[in-house]
């Protein structure tokens, strides 16, 4: 028998999500929270439609109960404030867990387009496992490199067996690799590759952390933010500053990124001077309506010579990339990381190629944010030095990197479907 993805309840004709923590199932987003006063932790998610959905009570084995993720794990596990009830295990009918402790039935938690999970989760999700006997949990992220092997070295110091087995999709590179070959002219074409650029650098800024603030910092400091294209909001009362709990750079994690300098006092004070001239913004004039899947525009690739992309993680001891180390090797452009050590060897896992000795990457290898940020600097300095003759001679050089790049990224995005379902067919 094939396995099927089994379902405890239904509303009308239509299946709930598991671990839908409410009776009625609220599909609008904003609806569910002005409803219920929390975010959702749970929806539906389309990657394995070709696979028969039961009810569970209709299933007696042979059957991968899926948790369709949505949002931080922090939530969906119950481990954040307020969302203690909500945990995806409450609310899971007792049926259904005795068939997962006979290992009739798989547990799984399907986040593909999250990588962003730390040990401290982990943990969390292990104990509150251990605690209803059950010995087998799939964890499906995007894709972290070093959260398997930090959950194992815990149990190990523990001297228990892990229960989570965790699952890298790489998602978000499939996807990207989706919209490439999905081109409606939003893509540099090989034609335009050679065009002379009238900028440096892009940078886009969605959600402002603190990394990305100190980033946009130095930019101001070192007087590139107005001959480049950079994009950041500052604004409170928006889901896109997300600087701690007053909504400005803190001292603490400033430090982390800065050392105690004094740059890192300058850069803090820059906070006001840069709120009066947010929100900038570079190809989406409202920020808050940009996602990772989509919303691609060449213009902005042909009017700079690099990117510098700010990924999710900098000072974070778990180690992940999103979509966004995509979308400049979709425009044939080159790039530096300003996020987890190790991106570009994870990279060169993948297949593909980077940028030295074109561009400086001993940055990659660098566990200390604080250098990290050191020799990105250094390295965004001198390249936006080099003379008008100097920067084109310079990308030009790299345009076999570039075209190999966009090819391999059609490669990955011709293989969406098919490798999206097999993730879940490894699970039979």
């Amino acid at each position: 028998m094939n396995s099927v993805i089994a379902y405890d309840r239904k509303q009308g004709n239509d299946f709930i999500p598991n671990g839908y923590p409410f009776q009625d199932y609220v599909y609008d987003v904003q609806e569910y929270i002005s409803k219920f006063n929390v975010e959702p932790t749970v929806r539906f998610i389309n990657f394995y439609s070709n696979y028969k959905r039961v009810q569970t009570n209709k299933v007696k084995d042979n059957f991968i109960y899926m948790i369709e993720q949505f949002g931080s794990i922090e939530k969906l596990i119950g481990m954040e404030g307020g969302y203690q009830d909500i945990c995806f295990l409450n609310h899971i009918e007792s049926n259904t867990i005795e068939k997962i402790r006979s290992n009739k039935g798989k547990l799984v938690i399907c986040a593909f387009e999250e990588s962003r999970v730390d040990i401290k989760s982990m943990i969390f999700l292990h104990t509150k496992l251990s605690k209803l006997k059950i010995n087998k949990l799939y964890y499906i992220t995007g894709n972290n490199w070093n959260i398997e092997k930090t959950y194992k070295i815990w149990c190990d110091r523990q001297g228990v067996e892990p229960i989570i087995s965790i699952i890298n999709s790489l998602e978000q590179l499939y996807q990207k690799g989706k919209d490439l070959n999905q081109d409606n002219g939003t893509f540099v074409s090989l034609d335009e590759i050679d065009k002379k650029r009238s900028k440096r650098f892009l940078c886009f800024n969605r959600r402002i952390r603190p990394h990305r603030y100190s980033l946009i910092s130095m930019f101001h400091h070192n007087d590139l933010l107005k001959d480049n294209l950079v994009s950041f909001s500052l604004e409170r009362g928006k889901d896109l500053n997300h600087l701690g709990k007053n909504r400005t750079p803190d001292l603490h994690t400033m430090t982390q990124i800065m050392g105690k300098t004094y740059l890192r006092d300058t850069y803090i004070s820059y906070f006001e001077e840069l709120n009066k001239i947010s929100p900038m913004t570079v190809d989406y004039d409202n920020l808050t309506n940009v996602m990772g899947p989509g919303c691609e525009n060449k213009e902005p690739y042909l009017e700079t010579y690099f990117s510098v992309v700010t990924e999710t993680p900098f000072i974070e001891s778990t180690y992940f990339s999103t979509e966004k180390i995509y979308r400049p090797m979709i425009q044939y452009h080159p790039f530096i990381v300003f996020g987890s050590p190790g991106t570009l060897s994870n990279l060169k896992e993948l297949g593909f190629k980077t940028f030295s000795p074109y561009i400086d990457e001993s940055y990659d290898n660098e566990i200390s944010p604080f250098r990290r940020m050191q020799k990105i600097t250094k390295e965004i300095k001198r390249l936006c030095s080099l003379s008008e003759t100097e920067i084109y001679n310079w990308f030009t050089s790299m345009k076999y990197i570039l075209i190999y790049n966009r090819q391999l990224m059609l490669e990955y995005g011709k293989q969406y479907g098919k490798h999206m379902e097999n993730i879940i067919g490894e699970l039979k």
